[in-house]
């Protein structure tokens, strides 16, 4: 193989790769600002937190609500809490929810998508291609 036919087979894979692949910004799970007020916890940042993880509200809140075993809705940009909680426990909440959810167990990028297949949930990472079923944990 003629080693100037190898770079330019380099320079035409490289360009076929995804911009999202070729970024190398380190992606951090977002912290909840939290708001107490009386017995209740909101979530003031929500609306952030849900653009940062990329995924649809209602699944967010409803495991997040379960995992939190507690009632709550969104309120405008807020994510309302029955109780008070603290940003400690929210926080490890939130990151247990990413690591299922969100990134990618082989590449470990957040360019993911949650793809439904009868009763089972796949996420399907359009970083490196791969396709897991979700787990919960």
């Amino acid at each position: 193989m003629d080693l100037n036919n190898y770079k330019e087979l380099l320079d035409k894979a490289y360009e076929k790769i995804p911009e999202n692949v070729k970024q190398s910004s380190r992606f951090e799970i977002p912290k909840v600002e939290l708001r107490i007020e009386s017995r209740n916890s909101f979530i003031t940042n929500f609306n952030k937190i849900i653009g940062i993880l990329n995924r649809d509200k209602k699944h967010f809140t409803g495991i997040f609500l379960k995992k939190a075993g507690t009632m709550g809705e969104i309120r405008g940009q807020q994510l309302f809490l029955k109780g008070q909680y603290k940003a400690q426990v929210l926080n490890r909440l939130i990151e247990n929810y990413t690591k299922t959810y969100v990134l990618c167990s082989i590449c470990n990028k957040p360019d993911t998508q949650i793809q439904r297949e009868g009763k089972k949930d796949y996420l399907k990472c359009t970083a490196c291609g791969a396709r897991q079923e979700i787990k919960e944990k």
